[in-house]
């Protein structure tokens, strides 16, 4: 990161983490104030509302102790108010005539001085008779504060990583890419640095300057050259000697590895885009739960998996096609259209009333999807050359781990608050919102012009790649039941398991876990793994250590084992996902030299993203069949055999050729 980035970010993180630390702050105190009074009034509520219908019975000459399904009132009463402990009906002498109990409380292992109760009598002909009493844990007060405060510092992280992605979204626009493009040369000659920048158009003051600063770095460099052309004209070894120092030290005959800043125009838009449908995750198979109708032949499990299915699968079967189309279409028209087309489908999936419209909502929001990714991946390569391709594609990816990051909590939170529907209305209007960047910031396309991309992958590529145990089993062992077990597992089962117990702030909370991980693990693996080369233990190790870990949904009540597993995960494809794109273009240029790189990677793309979309309906599958845990243990299974059979696979092959000059 240049000096002017690394500052303007730390100045704008800072300003903003003071800021909304101070808010939260007072927030959760005044919360606080208000949270014991608003507990006791709900409690005594609840109290008179009760010895308000047993004294109605008793006026009718039903006595206290002739009640009949008493215990059913307070169930429900309980029911609707899951934070009291206990109710209890009680006589003029204090015996217990009805009582129910929150089994979420151990009440043997609570101090009853620690438990606030609340009184209501009940009269019967003006007399009181009895008494209806309501227990509160003052534990109950506690977890509310702690729930208040993961939310707040969730918002603070999110508000943090939006608002950051909000300035690197002010910086891609014309005037201030000017701005950004001086600073960063005024901080590279402050380093003594010489080597050219990419250039940048533009008119005005501040073009100006830019174009000043290019003309002196031209002529020290030029000037360089020529000393350096005439000290070898007079063998003046002694200058050349000189020379060389100062080219050392200044970098004048370096080539600077640099992403284009506009590219950073793409961000803003993919970010908002992934954030929108990320918001979705907590309560999306709970969701379509509810319009899941048996249908003959087909289980409620497999029902509830198809929408996520059938998404998984248009963004998977899609991309192929769509990498010809968009070249065609143009990238930037390519964005707009997609995220139009995703409004629409998030509009839908909120006013769905049967399976029939929400699988249809959902295929149009897919089909939206697929046509930004392909697009803004496009357009990236579009843009960049082998040197920097790498960078261009981590603004991407970071944008795409960031949105996972975000999106889970914060649609739990809003999905407590409002509802599943309201948050798909959010949803389409942070994909709105995607689309108002992509016009704003987003050049034009040049034409529509001849088709110069190809697809991504071929039937006759894939019958060709995937021939050869070693890169067979890298694709359809490891990569297909990896992203089988995210999807399968992590995305459809733990949400559909969860939302039984837990609100969806909570799941949003365990699943952004994930993209935690992720966003630590990757990029300290990337180097790592290609410094030392070991990138089979990795891709070996990643898989067995993901199949592992759904041993935490065994060992440990929810929601820890679901965090772990979670976590786990992360970890575990964090270590391999690297690793297994670099061994795909490795095996490619070892097996089939007859290939070109890109349709190698189509093949391994084609059949990871199958993964995405086979593992909601395989985990439905074989839990219908049998049982949940059995789905578990079968996926755990199964990524943990084609791992440790690809590192068979491997130890097998013959030896390694020669290193290519491009490996």
């Amino acid at each position: 990161m240049r000096r002017f980035d690394g500052v303007l970010l730390v100045f704008v993180t800072g300003v903003l983490i003071l800021g909304l630390a101070a808010i939260s702050w007072q927030t959760i105190r005044s919360a606080e104030r208000l949270l014991l009074p608003a507990l006791d009034q709900n409690a005594r509520t609840l109290a008179r509302s009760v010895s308000g219908l047993v004294g109605q019975a008793g006026d009718y000459g039903i006595p206290l102790d002739r009640l009949v399904r008493a215990e059913d009132v307070l169930d429900a009463g309980l029911a609707e108010n899951p934070e009291f402990a206990f109710i209890e009906i009680v006589d003029g002498a204090g015996l217990v005539v009805a009582s129910a109990t929150n089994h979420e409380f151990d009440l043997d292992g609570i101090d009853p001085e620690r438990i606030e109760t609340v009184r209501a009598p009940i009269l019967i002909g003006g007399a009181e008779v009895g008494a209806v009493i309501v227990g509160t844990p003052d534990l109950v007060a506690r977890l509310m504060v702690r729930e208040l405060w993961l939310d707040v510092a969730v918002l603070l992280i999110v508000a943090v990583l939006v608002a950051l992605e909000l300035v690197s979204f002010a910086f891609s626009q014309a005037s201030a890419l000017m701005l950004r493009g001086l600073a960063q040369r005024l901080s590279a000659l402050w380093r003594g640095d010489f080597r050219p920048h990419l250039p940048l158009k533009g008119s005005g003051t501040i073009a100006q300057e830019v174009e000043a600063v290019d003309s002196e770095i031209d002529r020290v460099r030029a000037e360089h050259e020529t000393l350096r052309l005439a000290a070898e004209a007079k063998g003046d070894h002694e200058a050349l000697a000189q020379l060389a120092r100062i080219d050392k030290t200044h970098k004048l005959s370096g080539r600077r590895y640099e992403t284009p800043v506009g590219l950073v125009a793409v961000r803003a838009p993919v970010f908002l885009f992934y954030f929108a449908e990320e918001l979705t995750r907590p309560f999306l198979p709970s969701y379509i739960e509810r319009m899941a109708v048996p249908v003959a032949g087909l289980s409620v499990e497999f029902l509830i998996a198809l929408p996520i299915t059938i998404f998984m699968a248009i963004m998977a079967l899609g991309q192929p096609v769509l990498n010809v189309w968009t070249e065609r279409f143009g990238r930037s028209r390519s964005i707009r259209l997609g995220a139009l087309a995703a409004v629409l489908g998030f509009l839908a999936t909120a006013f769905a009333g049967t399976m029939e419209t929400l699988i249809a909502a959902r295929a149009l929001t897919a089909v939206g999807f697929a046509v930004v990714f392909v697009a803004a991946q496009g357009f990236i390569v579009d843009r960049t050359g082998a040197d920097n391709r790498a960078r261009g594609m981590s603004l991407f990816v970071s944008a795409i781990m960031a949105a996972m990051l975000c999106g889970p909590p914060i649609g739990g939170i809003i999905a407590d608050r409002l509802g599943p529907s309201p948050t798909f209305l959010v949803s389409a209007a942070m994909a709105l919102i995607a689309y108002i960047c992509a016009v704003v910031a987003l050049p034009a396309d040049a034409g529509r012009g001849t088709v110069a991309a190809k697809p991504a992958a071929r039937l006759r590529d894939c019958a060709i790649v995937l021939t050869k145990p070693a890169i067979f089993l890298l694709m359809v062992a490891c990569a297909f039941p990896a992203k089988m077990i995210l999807i399968g597992i992590a995305f459809y089962y733990i949400p559909l398991e969860m939302s039984a117990t837990f609100e969806p702030s909570t799941i949003g909370r365990v699943l952004m876990l994930y993209g935690l991980v992720m966003l630590l693990v990757v990029p300290a693996i990337s180097a790592f793994s290609d410094t030392k080369g070991k990138r089979v233990p990795y891709v070996v190790l990643g898989g067995v250590m993901s199949g592992l870990a759904v041993a935490h949904l065994f060992l440990w009540p929810a929601p820890w084992g679901a965090a772990l597993f979670v976590i786990q995960t992360g970890i575990a494809q964090g270590l391999s996902t690297t690793p297994q794109s670099a061994l795909v273009g490795e095996l490619g240029r070892r097996y089939f030299p007859q290939l070109s790189e890109g349709g190698v990677y189509g093949v391994f793309r084609l059949v990871e993203r199958s993964g995405n979309a086979a593992g909601p309906a395989i985990f439905a599958a074989v839990w219908a069949a049998t049982s949940a845990e059995v789905a578990i243990l079968f996926m755990g299974f199964v990524l943990i055999a084609g791992a440790l059979l690809f590192g068979i696979a491997m130890l097998a092959a013959p030896p390694r050729p020669a290193l290519l000059p491009s490996e």
